[in-house]
């Protein structure tokens, strides 16, 4: 048996360690799901976790490397977006609020049916930024959230300058 032996080893396993053969594919299987069982009966410091660490090093080790990726490059990015907000004057803010009014963000989704598909995708676009930029900078996602407001505000005061 393996370094990672366990005290109850399956009988399909058992069978396909026969002397010059390869283990069948189901019998691996069977094997694995064999150890996955005794890993439950004795918690999560079984032999199970080693063995699939084993089994899957260079796989396990190159998703946390990616993930660890993922997250430099997206601190980096709000780091950046944050920078853009805070830009003198409010210019980030009024161009960022002027990308989220072209992506739709504050319109309704009811439209004709052939539109729907398009203003539902701008609508998910415009969210997902909204999402970026609450996390980059709070305070300037409320000033945009406020513009957006007094904007609506006056398209309702003044129902001959709305645009649909």
């Amino acid at each position: 048996m393996s370094v990672h032996d366990t005290s109850v080893p399956s009988h399909a396993a058992d069978r396909a360690r026969q002397p010059g053969t390869l283990p069948h594919p189901d019998a691996v299987l069977a094997d694995l799901l064999a150890r996955s069982d005794v890993a439950d009966a004795e918690g999560s410091d079984g032999p199970l976790p080693d063995l699939l660490t084993d089994l899957l090093g260079p796989e396990v080790e190159e998703a946390r490397r990616t993930r660890r990726e993922e997250r430099t490059r997206l601190a980096a990015y709000l780091d950046d977006l944050a920078a853009v907000l805070r830009a003198g004057g409010g210019a980030g803010v009024r161009v960022l609020r002027h990308w989220l009014d072209a992506a739709c963000a504050n319109d309704r989704l009811s439209r004709p049916e052939p539109a729907i598909h398009g203003a539902a995708a701008l609508y998910d676009y415009a969210r997902d930024r909204t999402a970026e930029i609450a996390m980059a900078d709070p305070a300037s996602l409320l000033r945009i959230q406020l513009e957006g407001a007094r904007r609506w505000a006056g398209e309702q005061l003044n129902p001959g300058g709305r645009r649909d």
